[in-house]
């Protein structure tokens, strides 16, 4: 078998002002993907001589490390030549080197302060997941636990800080409740909610919605578990093994032992399959957890003299909880997961108990192991966090090249730094990755997750669609329909034929409005340029502002496309004239149709819809309307339409003309489409308000689009 390895690829110039890391995060993924994914290569053509089984590559690899002093204070003087970093042992050459430092660091009005604000870069943001235990917990440490977050929230995090949230109960499981934000107040409301109130985030609404599509299956809301940390607070059922008389207390033992056995099994399993998952968000994550931990006896046994019998109790733990502990460490590691821990459990009760029948060993273990730190009693909350806040407010980005090859295998990762008495916090490995037909059904979620929530997804770079939306009333209730446009050949560059295709819409909290749901084959797009219009089934919607994605992923390889939209809906209009939100149309090729509603007006589709964006210099280009009226009445319509641009804050009115070309009337609905006339457009913003007057009642109604042109 022959290895074939790329050329190590040549550092590029630098641009002023941009950063080496961001560019190689962003060059790095797309060469991998490009050339070493499978199907890549499958479509390359080899010489007959030349058939590799294994393809390997060069690629950049990132450790952010964390340096403190022997009383931890972060240490903000460091360069390059101070590291030395080895790969599974082996010393690598470092190639790229960043300093970030937080300004809260810096001392206000000082010269050292402002030297190093000119010369190190000023790090975006950071990532916190907050990990809230509802199962190794107790009623007093849940207490604490909300305190000390709300207290993170006001004091600590910063404006563009991202925060995401986790929980585990025995009715949920491990469930990541909120995806990374910056709506703190999303999170704050999350944290007030715990143990008072039913609180579903906006990731378990889009998983739950997401599965409901897929499977045809109504499942379990988390609604209806009763809310964050249910079950923690309830009174348990009479117990027939716990509670029996006849039972010896030997095998209750046994019997509390066997079921705290499977509850830490399904934790660190559980923690396992999301830890991998995250760490295909780029850089480093710090996890917030409040928890009292999995006792360590339950995990490594304890040898104890019983005095009653004169002898030892020898209990060499459980290998397979040692084996999950172990992966789990490694898969936090290799997500660049920094956890710190707080014990939740009351220092007071374990002051004459053995620590190895607590959860502080434990605990300690996972901190250290990723590179974090443990903080032993939640009460000291404001110490604990000051010190975090410390730790993540100066951190360093070290680069090295790797062979890397889509094997899944982890690498062990050991950072040091040339200085005496300090302590090091940097992950201790990582996983080269897997081909996303590999990777597990929460890597996949996540992966879902992170296109629709994030404002600009992480995991990759998806393809454009067109897309775009717009409304009619039904009954004096507004729905919402979006669309997008499919071309084959643009759809083949997702490289597959097994494709599923969804329709999203968001509100204002971030929350599922409505999702819809259908699997497409690449083979039953026609093979015109101007492709196929989807639409998806009108959402009956409350008035609000929402935001309507709409994502085409291809279910073997991971690749995707996205389209985004912004959406207003105005408030219920039973009885009278109401306008719907336009939809954008311009002259061009005449694609197909699949799904379109069935009150548009004749000969629509002779013209293209396009999302509210036209080129610059055009002069003519069309709407459809739809307007509501009561039941009973046929109205006679008379439209009118006005166009802005919004210029260096001035609204300049530009002269147009509106011709209605053809119209559909039923009964309280008639749709008609228009065509607008105006000078050549200049790029730049640009509002359009559409009027419709009722001539018999004089009834009115208006609603406004807003359009970009550009070049």
């Amino acid at each position: 078998m022959r290895l074939h390895k790329t050329p190590r690829i040549p550092k590029p110039a630098k641009r002023r002002g941009a950063s080496p890391i961001a560019f190689w995060l962003t060059f790095s993924f797309l060469f991998l993907f490009y050339f070493i994914h499978p199907w890549f290569i499958l479509a390359q053509e080899e010489p007959p001589q030349f058939k590799p089984k294994h393809e390997i590559s060069v690629t950049l690899k990132l450790i952010q490390v964390y340096v403190t002093d022997s009383k931890g204070q972060p240490l903000t003087d460091l360069e390059k030549e101070d590291f030395e970093v080895f790969d599974n042992g082996q010393r690598k050459n470092l190639t790229e080197f960043e300093k970030h430092l937080h300004s809260f660091l810096l001392p206000p009005e000082s010269e050292k302060a402002s030297e190093i604000a000119t010369r190190e870069t000023e790090p975006a943001s950071r990532k916190f997941f907050l990990f809230f235990d509802f199962v190794y917990n107790n009623p007093k440490g849940l207490r604490a636990t909300r305190k000390a977050a709300l207290h993170f929230l006001d004091n600590i995090i910063q404006a563009n800080d991202e925060i995401g949230i986790i929980t585990y109960s025995l009715e949920g499981g491990l469930a990541v409740r909120e995806y990374l934000s910056r709506d703190h107040g999303k999170i704050r409301r999350f944290v007030e909610a715990i143990g008072l109130k039913d609180y579903q985030g906006s990731v378990e609404n889009l998983e739950a919605r997401y599965w409901q599509q897929a499977t045809e299956e109504n499942p379990l809301d988390v609604s209806q578990r009763g809310g964050v940390g249910a079950g923690i607070w309830s009174k348990p059922e009479k117990d027939p093994i716990m509670d029996s008389p006849n039972v010896s207390e030997e095998m209750k033992r046994a019997f509390m032992t066997s079921e705290n056995r499977v509850q830490a099994l399904t934790f660190l399993r559980e923690m396992t399959k999301l830890s991998k998952a995250l760490g295909y968000l780029p850089g480093i994550k710090h996890l917030i957890l409040f928890s009292s931990g999995i006792p360590y006896s339950l995990i490594y046994g304890i040898q104890t003299e019983d005095k009653s019998g004169g002898t030892w109790r020898q209990d060499w733990g459980q290998t397979q909880l040692q084996y999950y502990l172990d992966d789990m460490q490694k898969a936090i590691s290799h997500a660049n997961l920094v956890v710190y821990a707080f014990d939740t459990e009351d220092s007071v009760a374990r002051i004459n108990q053995d620590l190895r029948l607590t959860g502080i060993l434990t605990l300690g273990k996972i901190a250290d192991y990723s590179g974090g730190k443990y903080f032993g009693n939640i009460h000291n909350y404001t110490r604990g966090l000051e010190e975090v806040q410390k730790i993540t407010g100066c951190y360093y980005v070290l680069g090295y090249y790797v062979d890397a090859q889509w094997d899944g295998q982890y690498h062990e990762v050991k950072v040091r730094v040339n200085r005496p008495k300090t302590r090091v916090y940097a992950q201790k490995g990582y996983f080269n990755p897997k081909p996303f037909k590999d990777l597990t059904a929460l890597e996949k979620q996540l992966h879902l997750v992170d296109l629709c929530l994030s404002e600009k997804p992480l995991l990759q770079e998806p393809l454009a669609l067109e897309s775009g939306g717009f409304s009619f009333y039904e009954k004096g209730k507004e729905n919402l329909i979006l669309w997008t446009r499919l071309v084959r050949e643009e759809m083949a560059k997702l490289a597959g034929n097994k494709l599923e295709l969804l329709f999203v819409i968001f509100d204002k909290e971030d929350s599922i409005a409505a999702l819809e749901r259908r699997k497409i084959k690449l083979s039953s797009l026609p093979e015109t340029e101007a492709g196929t219009v989807y639409f998806s089934p009108p959402f009956e919607l409350p008035a609000g502002t929402y935001r309507g994605r709409v994502v085409m992923r291809n279910l073997d390889t991971g690749r995707s496309a996205l389209g985004s939209s912004d959406l207003a809906l105005g408030s219920e209009q039973p009885g009278e004239l109401a306008l719907g939100l336009p939809a954008l149309l311009t002259a061009g090729q005449i694609s197909e149709h699949d799904n379109s509603p069935l009150f548009f007006p004749p000969g629509w589709n002779r013209y293209a819809l396009v999302s509210p964006r036209l080129k610059t210099g055009t002069e003519e280009f069309y709407a459809l309307l739809t307007c509501s009226s009561p039941a009973g009445h046929s109205p006679e319509l008379e439209f009118k339409s006005v166009l802005i641009q919004s210029r260096d804050g001035r609204a300049e009115t530009i002269g147009s003309e509106l011709q209605p070309l053809s119209s559909r009337h039923e009964a309280g609905r008639l749709s008609c489409l228009v065509r607008l006339k105006t000078r050549p457009l200049e790029p730049g913003l640009y509002h359009i308000y559409f009027h419709t007057t009722d001539k018999t009642t004089g009834a009115r109604a208006a609603r406004s689009l807003s359009l970009t042109v550009t070049d």
